[in-house]
């Protein structure tokens, strides 16, 4: 008797010894990858001026782990409390500080100053950042209204494009100069749970179970206006809820191409990517996964978006860097492989999560004007 007792008091400590670890990644997961309010903290400023003047800028690191390190390769904006400017190629740096190219934007930016580099590379919106003409609208969904930005073309053909999730229209800044050069209408769209737009009814993201539908909103507003054909774009959780779209939709055939870039197209695997990265116990994963899904109510299958591919009828451009620290560069491998009939991959070395574009603009923009010149629509 006293031996079934010890043997039950030791299964009560085993089954806690794995109960709470699981039940605290459930938790993190949740807060982490599915709580849109972690998103909406202001980013920190984690870097300093040391010195600035009309051509270069001098940064040092002032937090240990800053989102982009002061030699980040790439092109960003540079943006502090009071003054912002643009931060080229990387002229010197000794891996604390780093002396970059720099272009002022405005205000009044000094040494000693405080600021981060902003991946999206722009401020503000098309008519700021790019000298575009552009008109706020307003798209339905379920949900309610959602607002996007305008940008008119000369031809019939429409771009809508999504952004990632915790970010915001200012992602699609970097594209909407290349796809208005070749004369596309631009549609950058806000969906549920973005700041000031209509909620889910749970609070929560879904990666494009549920946000297909402000996409199929957004491509409604653009047939009502003359759209002859759309090409979407989709960054990293943005391309979830294109590819969730193009599966879903019954206004799929109007879209003539895609353009995604990082695309978390499986939701499983990145999970597992960041818990590796964060030095977490993969093990835990197969408990901690089964119960976030039941405790939050959703399928891991939602979000397998690679799935979907065998009934893919467009053309896609795909971009995606190799050091990715959110979504693994393995996913769009895995794209790229299984439709090589209908993926052109721009796959770029060194390179971290959405920010292809940051590495080469030049080449970057090239590649979305040839392949929207030369697309062509699978379907019959």
């Amino acid at each position: 008797m006293r031996n079934r007792a010890l043997a039950g008091s030791a299964g009560g400590v085993a089954g806690a010894a794995v109960g709470l670890p699981a039940f605290y990644l459930a938790r993190r997961l949740r807060y982490e990858g599915f709580d849109p309010g972690k998103d909406r903290k202001p980013p920190p400023l984690d870097l300093q001026v040391t010195a600035v003047s009309d051509e270069t800028v001098t940064l040092r690191r002032a937090t240990r782990t800053p989102d982009l390190a002061a030699s980040e390769p790439g092109h960003f904006l540079l943006q502090g409390a009071r003054g912002w400017g643009y931060a080229g190629r990387v002229i010197d740096s000794n891996g604390l500080i780093a002396i970059r190219e720099f272009r002022h934007g405005g205000g009044d930016l000094r040494a000693g100053d405080y600021l981060r580099l902003d991946s999206f590379a722009h401020p503000s919106d098309p008519r700021e950042a790019l000298g575009l003409a552009f008109e706020h609208v307003r798209f339905n969904s379920p949900l309610g209204s959602f607002p996007a930005w305008y940008v008119p073309g000369s031809s019939s053909t429409w771009a809508i494009m999504t952004h990632g999730k915790g970010a915001d229209r200012r992602e699609a800044l970097r594209m909407i100069p290349a796809l208005a050069e070749s004369g596309l209408h631009c549609l950058a769209i806000t969906y549920r749970n973005d700041l000031g737009v209509p909620a889910s009814p749970n609070g929560l993201y879904s990666y494009g179970r549920d946000e297909w539908e402000e996409l199929d909103g957004a491509v409604a507003f653009a047939r009502a206006r003359g759209a002859s054909d759309i090409v979407l774009a989709g960054y990293s959780m943005g391309g979830a809820i294109t590819l969730s779209f193009m599966a879903k939709s019954a206004n799929s055939p109007a879209v003539s191409a895609l353009i995604l870039d990082a695309p978390m197209s499986n939701l499983a695997p990145t999970v597992e990517h960041g818990a590796r990265r964060a030095g977490l116990p993969i093990w835990f994963l197969g408990i901690s996964n089964r119960l976030a899904a039941l405790r939050y109510g959703f399928n891991w299958t939602d979000f397998d978006y690679l799935k979907t591919l065998p009934n893919l009828q467009v053309p896609v451009l795909l971009f995606h860097g190799d050091a990715d620290a959110t979504v693994p560069v393995e996913l769009s491998d895995a794209f790229a492989a299984r439709r090589p009939d209908l993926v052109r991959y721009v796959r770029v070395p060194g390179t971290g999560h959405v920010r292809a574009w940051n590495t080469d603009p030049a080449g970057y923009e090239l590649a979305v004007r040839e392949f929207v010149r030369t697309r062509r629509s699978v379907r019959t």
